[in-house]
């Protein structure tokens, strides 16, 4: 059992990652199209554990100085930080390391089951994050949003490596394992969530017509500025998505992919949703939303509600619709799971900030999240 490192996902191949349990966030195509429309002075490497020619684990690593790495922590601090690099220049930005998927739903590090030594194949990939942070001059090395079903031993061998866990925004899922939408209507959602929805469907006669397109390049001009005006808006802005992004998701087959799109009557395209399937679960990566029209709310709802009947038709089981927006969310159904994030300092400066950054971040977990829910709260 040895560790290797990749610079392309085209040095593996599809399939020998085809054969590690790599859910959507870490497939083939997605990691490829990521790869293919890095920005700035992003780049990538895949750390493998491997025995003889098998692929036994893979997590990427993502090093730059243009990695929102503090998108969760107070809003004064990161204004703060934004105008000490636009005043000073980007040799004052902070250099990380982002092991993950970027655009992650459920975080993983995708292991074959049958590895009978998991403690020995994650210290050779935490000894390889370790390497490449040192290699690039990372201040900041980060394990992103890891899934609370992600092994308890494993999650303290990375602490007991030197990393500090903290909650991250916890991701949604909605069970679709529904045989109709009208059945996931009638069991899938509370009485008020019902309600809603018969409300928006009827709002939306005559004014809004919706489709999947799965050749979708020639569209992306038209809607990419839809998904802008969302990204700018969010209140957690994670990392945005360039139109390359989108043109290398076009035609991918591990996971398969399609282009929502919402049109008015007049034929003036309002919406538009990105999503990501296999066979046994969907994403609704990205969502692109009109606000120049009073409409851009139902919008969202229409958008979201197809993404689930696309689901339910292809007869997938399991829904991801992401870190944010736990109002609506929530009112679809949807179900709040807790991530953990990982942060080691090799900044002097930075690491007597951990266990602050630790403190604030305990607000999201799911317990506090839903709390703040009932209370008609969000964070």
């Amino acid at each position: 059992m040895r560790a290797h490192v990749y610079k392309s996902i085209d040095e593996i191949g599809l399939s020998r990652l085809e054969k590690l349990p790599t859910g959507l966030d870490f497939s083939f195509g997605l990691l490829r199209a990521m790869e293919r429309s890095l920005w700035g002075d992003l780049l990538v490497r895949y750390v493998t554990v491997e025995n003889d020619d098998a692929l036994m684990a893979l997590p990427p690593v993502y090093v730059g100085s243009n990695l929102n790495f503090n998108a969760l922590l107070p809003k004064l601090l990161q204004s703060g930080y934004n105008a000490m690099v636009r005043g000073l220049g980007m040799h004052m930005a902070t250099r990380a390391a982002l092991v993950g998927s970027l655009i992650s739903d459920r975080g993983w590090i995708p292991m074959l089951p049958e590895v009978e030594d998991r403690a020995g194949a994650l210290r050779l990939m935490l000894g390889e994050f370790d390497r490449i942070s040192k290699e690039h001059k990372v201040q900041l090395c980060m394990v992103k949003d890891i899934h609370r079903d992600f092994p308890m031993e494993d999650r303290k061998l990375i602490r007991d490596s030197g990393f500090t866990e903290t909650y991250s925004l916890p991701t949604i899922r909605i069970n679709t394992a529904y045989t109709s939408f009208e059945e996931y209507l009638a069991k899938g959602l509370s009485k008020n969530g019902r309600k809603h929805a018969r409300k928006q469907f009827h709002k939306a006669e005559g004014k809004f017509s919706l489709r999947a397109i799965e050749n979708f390049e020639p569209w992306i001009p038209r809607v990419f500025a839809l998904h802008r005006a969302v990204f700018h808006r969010a209140k957690y802005q994670f990392e945005e998505l360039p139109p390359r992004f989108f043109a290398e998701s076009v035609g991918s087959v591990n996971p398969k992919s399609e282009l929502v799109i919402c049109e008015r009557a007049d034929g003036r395209i309002v919406g538009s949703l990105l999503i990501f399937y296999n066979g046994q679960e969907q994403q609704n990566k990205r969502i692109g939303i009109d606000y120049d029209i009073a409409d851009s709310g139902l919008i969202y709802n229409l958008l979201n509600y197809t993404g689930i009947q696309r689901a339910i038709y292809r007869g997938i089981r399991t829904l991801w619709l992401g870190q944010s927006s736990y109002v609506p969310k929530s009112r679809l159904g949807g179900e709040l799971d807790d991530q953990f994030l990982y942060m080691r300092a090799y900044d002097p400066i930075l690491k007597p900030t951990l266990p602050l950054q630790r403190l604030w971040m305990a607000r999201y977990s799911a317990e506090k999240v839903l709390a703040g829910l009932e209370k008609g709260m969000s964070i």
